[in-house]
């Protein structure tokens, strides 16, 4: 019958014997023994050494003689890997010295071969010894970890560990004990140093409580909590929390242990707490009592409604600002107090608040007792089938918000018109830089022209003097033609810049452009059609009747050019009186203006062609075709008359022009103009005429042309050397003097030479008029450069005849 103490398992065993007939024999003894094992077999050290290393065997037996190896030598090598494993010699030559040694090195058991009934005791023997070693191990190691993991916790928690043996009156402290309870390392730990160091108001508590924890009592476990406080020789408290168990043995309390713990912060944190926590309570009683005084006392309206839209609490506020009483209020239908436009939306919002929706702005209109309307703005909360909502009274708000928003919009207006006005003054400024930079050129040119013309007058003369004609003739004819062509190309710059010479008068516009109309229809020829509209009882203006109907002719000049064959043009007058202030440069004041109209049926004007339509030199034509100051031209004509000009236009509709000119005060006068009586003939050969111009080839030129007239000329090329020759005794009978040069300009030379030679004639020759310096004088004293015709012989004569006929006039004083 097996031994039931024996393993039900199959037990590894490593066997180190050279001889295989004794393998043979032991497994034979261990069969017979019903021990269920496994025999692994090695025979010398290599094979040894590997199976060790593979651990699977539980038990080894070793023979002690070998051929290339010992027993004691497997021993060593056994207790260096696999120290746990039990080692059995089994041999037959050795006695019970060496028995003795091997197990003092660590053998587990010695058995004779020629014994080998004691194996299977021994191999069973060593297996228990092994578990038992194990089990010791393993429990050591858990405890080893339980010791660490207390200490561990202890160290981390900041513990204190004492124990006190009630017996003896030994007490024990660690370190962490002795800092929290402040006593020093040279203290002894009694039971009576404790009480020492606890404060006077605690010491009797906690004497009687562990009194009673030590005591044994059938019903009571002898464990121990208090809380106390600790009084350091310096005199600072802490509060500590001990606790502990006491153990008895047979009624009698033989260890009391236990741990302490700093509990200061956490008992200041409680005190904190709790004094935190009544002022809580009064902050809560407070704010109750500020709640209740809130609802009776604010001046909004508080209301809990419910879902179904009645009220169910309402503040006395409804009865302030709206002249309800809450009592006639609770339990009546919101809406009755709603405007009839508002009711709709309060659905909107009440079945957002029974969604759970947040309402945290709507604003409506409740009726007041009085009968009014008041604005009222709300926001509500829901809660279960209630919401809570506040209501504030916005009347005057709204209003306040309506005026602002009106001033906003006004000042938005005045932002829009100062950007307006901004714009329309940069592009005044850049008008006006172009202006100044364009009668500048036109003044160098007009001094050109005149050297240009001057010379080709003398060519054209010398050639008919010599009767020359043919391709020569032809040439100077060309040129002359050239040279007037550059000439009114200068006067539109002029105008354009504003420096031409004006002569407004009252003018009837509507006899202008019907005196026109033949002019116009053949220079616009058979195929495009024109029409005028001239309005009955029209306002005279005052504009220069020479100018105007260049302008006319102009205006439909440009609107022939930008129509195709059989296109349409319309000349239109009104009366107009504008009250708005213009959006643009170019357009008039308000005021009351005579318009002149111009509109075709041509292709019109994009967005970026019209913002540069009054630029000089801006031309659609192609090349060749125009010189881009046609409407530059009108522009300034229209804003130095006092008027202005506007275009409206839009793409594929046509064009008009509208120039608007200043109405005239009188009407235009159609009386012919009286017809001043022929002068006589000054002769040139007697009059000194002194020339005054800084430009040398227009001084040279002016000069040939009195001499060749049999003037005597004098020339000076500036206003200091004229008046040089003024301070001589030569007779100057007549100063003609250019009026932009540098340094003393023509009318300051002037002024000075008048005031040396009173009653000196005076005429200027310029290539721009400024209209300021030379507002105060006659267009008969002005020659415009390049010299037209036999202008400048008919004013120099002209003036020398009236200063003759002035100093007739001059009576002699008597001498007394």
């Amino acid at each position: 019958m097996p031994d039931a103490s024996r393993p039900d398992r199959e037990i590894c065993l490593l066997l180190l014997e050279d001889s295989e007939i004794d393998a043979e024999l032991l497994a034979a003894h261990l069969n017979k023994a019903q021990l269920a094992f496994r025999l692994t077999r090695v025979v010398n050290r290599r094979e040894f050494v590997a199976a060790l290393e593979e651990g699977a065997c539980e038990v080894i037996l070793a023979d002690y003689s070998l051929p290339d190896f010992d027993g004691l030598s497997a021993l060593n090598i056994a207790r260096a890997l696999q120290p746990d494993i039990p080692f059995i010699f089994v041999s037959g030559v050795v006695g019970e010295e060496f028995a003795t040694n091997a197990l003092k090195r660590g053998a587990t058991d010695y058995i004779m071969k020629r014994n080998l009934t004691r194996l299977a005791t021994a191999v069973e023997r060593a297996l228990d010894q092994a578990r038992e070693r194990r089990e010791r191990r393993e429990a050591e190691q858990a405890l080893s970890r339980s010791e660490m993991r207390a200490r561990l916790a202890i160290e981390g928690a900041e513990l204190g560990l004492w124990d006190f043996d009630p017996r003896s009156g030994e007490m024990s402290w660690d370190e962490r004990c002795r800092v929290l309870l402040a006593l020093g390392p040279d203290e002894e730990p009694t039971f009576d140093a404790w009480l020492a160091r606890l404060h006077p108001d605690d010491r009797e508590r906690l004497a009687d409580s562990v009194a009673d924890a030590i005591t044994y009592h059938p019903d009571k476990t002898g464990a121990y909590a208090e809380e106390y406080r600790i009084v350091s020789p310096d005199g600072r408290e802490r509060w500590i929390a001990s606790r502990g168990q006491a153990q008895f043995e047979q009624g009698i309390c033989t260890r009391f242990v236990g741990i302490v713990r700093d509990i200061n912060e956490e008992r200041l944190a409680q005190e904190a707490l709790r004094r935190l926590t009544g002022d809580l309570e009064r902050q809560v009683a407070e704010r109750t009592a500020e709640r209740d005084r809130i609802w009776r006392l604010g001046r909004d309206l508080f209301t809990v409604a419910g879902l179904d839209g009645r009220l169910r609490r309402v503040n006395p506020a409804w009865l302030n600002q709206l002249g309800y009483h809450p009592d006639a209020l609770v339990g009546s239908d919101f809406s009755l107090l709603i405007h009839a436009d508002d009711i709709e939306a309060l659905g909107g919002v009440i079945k957002r608040l029974s969604e759970g929706e947040v309402i945290e702005r709507h604003e409506n209109r409740l009726r007041h007792a009085n009968g009014t309307w008041r604005w009222i703005s709300w926001t509500a909360v829901p809660e279960g089938e209630a919401f809570y909502a506040i209501g504030r009274d916005i009347t005057e708000e709204r209003a306040a918000a309506e005026a602002l928003a009106q001033r906003n919009r006004e000042l938005a207006e005045q932002i829009e018109e100062r950007e307006r006005v901004e714009q329309t003054l940069r592009q005044m400024q850049r008008l006006e830089a172009v202006g100044q930079l364009t009668s500048g050129v036109a003044h160098d040119f007009n001094n050109l022209l005149t050297v240009i013309l001057g010379n080709i007058s003398f060519v054209e003369r010398w050639m008919s003097k010599e009767s020359v004609d043919g391709k020569i003739a032809d040439r100077i004819g060309h040129m002359r033609t050239a040279a007037e062509r550059g000439a009114k190309l200068t006067a539109q710059m002029l105008a354009f810049s504003r420096k031409q010479k004006l002569e407004p008068k009252p003018l009837d516009l509507n006899e202008t452009v019907g005196g026109m109309r033949d002019l116009l229809q053949s220079t616009l020829g058979g195929s495009v059609r024109l029409e005028t509209v001239l309005k009955p009882d029209l306002w005279p203006a005052l504009v220069d009747p020479t100018q105007i109907e260049l302008i006319i002719l102009n205006l439909a000049i440009n609107a022939r050019d930008a129509m195709e064959v059989g296109g349409g043009l319309t000349v239109e007058t009104a009366n107009v009186t504008l009250r708005d202030k213009p959006s643009r440069p170019e357009e008039p004041m308000p005021g009351e203006y005579v318009l002149l109209a111009v509109s075709d049926t041509g292709p019109g004007m994009s967005d970026e062609v019209l913002a540069k339509a009054f630029e000089p030199f801006f031309t659609t034509k192609e090349i060749g075709k125009g010189s881009g100051l046609g409407l530059a031209q009108v522009y300034g004509f229209a804003k130095q008359s006092g008027g202005g000009v506007r275009i409206e236009t839009k793409l594929g509709e046509g064009a008009t022009v509208k120039v608007f000119l200043p109405r005239a005060a009188a009407r235009a006068s159609s009386e012919p103009e009286r017809k001043v009586a022929p002068r006589d003939v000054v002769s040139a050969s007697t009059r000194n005429v002194l020339v005054m111009d800084d430009d040398s080839a227009v001084r040279e030129i002016t000069a040939a042309m009195l001499t060749d007239l049999g003037f005597t000329v004098i020339e000076a090329g500036s206003g200091s050397a004229a008046l040089d020759v003024l301070r001589t005794d030569q007779r100057i009978d007549i100063l003609l003097a250019d009026y932009a040069m540098p340094g003393m300009n023509g009318v300051e030379a002037a002024r000075a030479a008048v005031q040396m030679r009173p009653g000196l004639p005076v005429l200027f020759i310029t290539g721009y008029a400024d209209l300021k310096a030379l507002r105060d004088v006659g267009e008969d004293r002005i020659i415009q450069k390049p010299f037209r015709d036999d202008e400048l012989s008919r004013k120099v004569e002209a003036a020398l005849a009236d200063a003759a006929e002035l100093a007739q006039k001059v009576v002699p004083l008597r001498r007394g």
